[in-house]
């Protein structure tokens, strides 16, 4: 460190410097001096550098001037200069008794003192302190090039030699990327994200944040495609010197990156694989080779069905979890296949995130994929008409759906056979004028519309439907058949 101090600055009658408050603390060692004059440059000092102002960071209110030095204060700074040329406020009684509370030293620099000749001196006193940042840095770099392939490894060398337990969360979903074996707590997430809500597009430079339960941590912004930051847990006044910490926060997020391109080429491939499982255009003796490749053999599995928008969140947080997954969108779903054993923690993890999903029986075998991915779909069908949340599908609980594909094609002939001959055989568009009229709540107006044709020439569609199938579109029991038909052939259909 430095021997450099406050005193030692004052005491060179060349800078023109005095204390007018917090005298007791000219003991403070002096590593840099920087010159700030945003509102908040507690974000943009560390620990031990000296404030260099005109003045015009300084609030003008007593109680703000109060607040100002304390912030300063909690961030290690070692005090403030402010320049004797008539920029800054009047010093009121409250900062100035706050200052000697605080033994935070407020200097005033004479006129003809410039501030690069206080840092000149400041540099020059530092130069030990440079050569010892840079072998700290060499180490922290070697210890990104020494990282194996585990995520969290070069997580566990920065937090060795930084002396902090470091992480890094995604503020947007709530999820830590690099996870290892000693999560944040997640009040401490919770709080973090409810900080950064509404601010994701530009994350602050520094928080300190403080949980009910006595959890701490200090937060950093990464630059990263994810909205990530990076967190030091433990004690909130964090002193680690911000040059360094630069350098770490740059190693983190070239890491964050490398991982969520490693993830994406893997879930090229595991989309690929999955799909041609669903489409049964690999056997599943096929499949097995490759399923033990990628570490997903021997095991039972569950699907998951939901909107195709949510698939990268669901395979982000799946990733970031580190639970084995297949996943692919087929048309305007999406699906995440894991192993048994992770379907109630998956369904915990992903609720938070997705309005509605669907699930598949559980232990399904390699062989039974297709299957278990339509059961996905039927039970997205039902949570979608349930308005949202989770369906599970179960031998014990049908949904009002059929389980297999030949109920479903006979449920679907049961209550539209007719309709659906007549158009096919008339390339008329009748099941198509009832799917758009029920989805659209009976309006006739907005349907007509849908499908650009006259009411006139709904009311004589709808009239043919009530004519072929015996049932009325004003009957509430017969609008449900013909409701559940329509789901039920969308979702048996071979559009897998």
């Amino acid at each position: 460190m430095s021997n450099l101090t406050v005193g030692d600055l004052v005491a060179m009658r060349q800078l023109a410097c005095s204390v007018v408050a917090g005298a007791a603390g000219v003991g403070r060692t002096v590593v840099w001096a920087h010159v700030c004059e945003l509102p908040d440059p507690w974000h943009w000092l560390g620990a031990d550098d000296l404030l260099m102002t005109t003045g015009m960071c300084l609030p003008a209110g007593a109680d703000e001037q109060k607040q100002f030095i304390r912030r300063l204060s909690e961030a290690g700074l070692a005090g403030i200069a402010i320049g004797d040329d008539l920029q800054a406020p009047p010093f009121t009684r409250e900062m100035l008794a706050a200052a000697d509370e605080l033994r935070f030293p407020v200097m005033t620099v004479g006129h003809a003192t410039p501030f690069a000749a206080i840092g000149r001196t400041v540099a020059i006193a530092a130069q030990s302190v440079q050569v010892s940042r840079i072998a700290r840095l060499s180490r922290l770099y070697d210890a990104m090039q020494a990282t194996p392939e585990d995520e969290s490894s070069l997580l566990g060398r920065l937090s060795a030699e930084l002396g902090h337990r470091l992480h890094v969360v995604d503020v947007e979903l709530g999820s830590e990327v690099l996870r290892d074996a000693h999560p944040l707590d997640d009040e401490l997430v919770g709080e973090l994200r409810g900080r950064v809500d509404g601010r994701l597009d530009r994350l602050p430079p520094r928080m300190a944040i403080d949980t009910a339960a006595g959890t701490t941590a200090t937060a950093f912004p990464l630059a990263t495609h994810r909205k990530c930051m990076l967190v030091a847990a433990g004690n909130s006044d964090l002193e680690v010197d911000a040059f360094v910490l630069l350098h770490a926060q740059s190693l983190v997020g070239v890491e964050v990156e490398r991982v969520t391109r490693d993830r994406e080429r893997v879930d090229a491939v595991r989309a690929e694989l999955l799909e041609q499982m669903i489409t049964g255009s690999i056997s599943a003796d096929a499949a097995a080779p490759r399923l033990a490749k990628l570490g997903l053999a021997d095991t039972g599995w569950c699907v998951f069905g939901f909107d195709a928008s949510r698939l990268q969140t669901a395979r982000t947080l799946t990733g970031d979890r580190g639970f084995p997954y297949l996943s692919c969108s087929v048309r305007e779903a999406g699906y995440l296949m894991v192993p048994s054993a992770e379907a109630d923690s998956t369904a915990e993890l992903l609720g938070h995130h997705i309005d509605s999903m669907g699930m598949s029986a559980r232990n399904a075998t390699t062989q039974r994929v297709p299957d278990s991915v339509r059961q996905a779909r039927w039970a997205l069908q039902a949570a979608r008409a349930a308005g949202g949340g989770l369906a599970e599908y179960s031998a014990a609980a049908p949904l009002f759906l059929p389980r297999t594909l030949t109920e479903a094609h006979f449920a679907t002939r049961a209550v539209l056979g007719k309709v659906i001959d007549y158009d096919a055989a008339n390339h008329s568009d009748l099941v198509e004028t009832l799917d758009v009229f029920l989805a659209l709540d009976r309006n006739w107006a907005a349907a007509a519309e849908r499908l650009v044709i006259h009411r006139q020439t709904l009311g004589y569609r709808l009239r043919k439907i009530e004519s072929l199938t015996g049932r009325s579109v004003k009957s509430s029991a017969d609008i449900a058949d013909f409701w559940m038909a329509l789901i039920t052939r969308r979702i048996s259909s071979d559009q897998n």
